[in-house]
């Protein structure tokens, strides 16, 4: 009538490569960039979620942010009236 503890936790299983999706690397790739990851999220993203896509997201996150900056810093320049161009 009960179920072995196996059967039981199979469902969490779906969930635990659910978790460690791209969507869940690129959350955590942007909480560790701004450093508000908690120790927790920190450590269950090492146990389940795998290497490479951390270190894509990770390198993504930097090239969204480096972009970001120089389209702001471009702006700034063309509002003064100091663009390159």
């Amino acid at each position: 009538m009960n179920k072995p503890e196996s059967e039981n936790s199979s469902p969490n299983t779906g969930n635990a490569d659910k978790d460690s999706g791209l969507a869940a690397a690129a959350a955590s790739a942007a909480a560790a960039m701004f450093g508000v990851q908690s120790s927790k999220a920190h450590q269950r993203d090492f146990q389940k979620a795998s290497p490479g896509k951390l270190i894509f997201m990770g390198a993504v996150m930097v090239c969204v942010f480096v972009t970001c900056v120089l389209f702001a810093v471009r702006c700034s320049l063309e509002q003064a009236g100091m663009a390159g161009n």
